[in-house]
């Protein structure tokens, strides 16, 4: 993160806790900052129906899945599947490692992560969607 990033995650953090009248600032709030300024608001007015929330599920867990298993893939933090921001209708959040050179091995393994959610679908279900 960005200076900027982590002032604006420090701004959000501190606007959450004030709405929920608590005295200070704590790791909870911490963490629904980070997840509003990295992947945006949550949309409530995106409603799913119980199909729709299947596929996102099973989409996401996809990625998360290959991510698990594979040797060279950024360790997962956070799977959701809260429609947020511009389009995602779910999310994986990774911790990637502060490296500037990929290996060959890392970028397949990204790849096939990236990938897991469509694959996911496929074995699942009579059909792949977009993905959004």
């Amino acid at each position: 993160m960005s200076g900027a990033d982590i002032a604006n995650v420090c701004n959000e953090a501190a606007l959450i806790a004030a709405r929920h009248n608590e005295e200070s600032v704590k790791l909870h709030d911490f963490e629904q900052a980070i997840e509003r300024v990295i992947a945006g608001l949550e949309k409530k007015n995106k409603l799913l129906s119980p199909e729709e929330k299947k596929v996102v599920a099973y989409h996401e867990a996809g990625h998360a899945i290959c991510g698990w298993y594979l040797e060279h893939a950024d360790p997962l933090l956070k799977v959701s599947i809260v429609p947020r921001g511009q389009g995602a209708l779910g999310y994986a959040q990774y911790l990637p490692p502060d490296i500037f050179l990929y290996t060959t091995k890392k970028l397949m393994d990204r790849m096939t992560m990236a990938l897991g959610g469509r694959v996911s679908e496929e074995l699942h279900f009579s059909s792949v969607t977009s993905g959004f």
